[in-house]
């Protein structure tokens, strides 16, 4: 088939998606293909949920305390990924399941090391504040930058950092 789908490859996910939705097979005694409907279900509503955070002006990135809110849903990923993996009845996407949770949560202390860190220099925990600051505050805290864009590559297991891909050269 295809290797992109859509244009440029953006409905991608969303067929992917629709693959893992369409092929669920629901057994009434068997509660774990339940959870891991429940993990997919989780994790779209994640992605909705930070496009509600980032959206518009009528969201809830306008509230006091979005920063800490944006922490506390990043930290349901691995509960998502938990979920998927032990719903599927596959010993082997299970442990993977159990080891990417435990490489995301191990990122994720990091990253709210850095999110913490750079609250405390703004002096809020608002998302407004990050939005309306000046450029120049980048030039003030290169490192929190840096280091912010350091724990992204690590969340998303790309070419430096995809330790999980070269197991055997560890």
């Amino acid at each position: 088939g295809p290797n992109k789908v859509g244009i440029i490859g953006l409905l991608q996910s969303f067929s992917d998606l629709l693959k893992l939705i369409v092929k669920f097979k629901s057994y009434g005694f068997q509660s774990r293909s339940w959870v891991g409907l429940f993990g997919v279900i989780l994790l779209v509503g994640l992605v909705v949920y930070y496009s509600f955070v980032y959206g518009g002006y009528y969201s809830y990135s306008f509230n006091s305390l979005s920063l800490l809110w944006f922490l506390v849903i990043t930290s349901f990923c691995s509960y998502s990924i938990l979920c998927v993996g032990w719903g599927s009845y596959n010993s082997y996407s299970f442990l993977s399941s159990i080891r990417c949770a435990f490489s995301s949560i191990s990122f994720e202390a990091c990253f709210m090391c850095i999110v913490i860190f750079s609250a405390l220099c703004y002096c809020s925990y608002s998302l407004v504040d990050f939005f309306l600051s000046s450029w120049l505050s980048f030039m003030v805290f290169p490192c929190l930058l840096i280091l912010y864009v350091i724990c992204i590559l690590c969340e998303t297991n790309r070419t430096p950092f995809d330790y999980g891909e070269a197991e055997s050269e560890l």
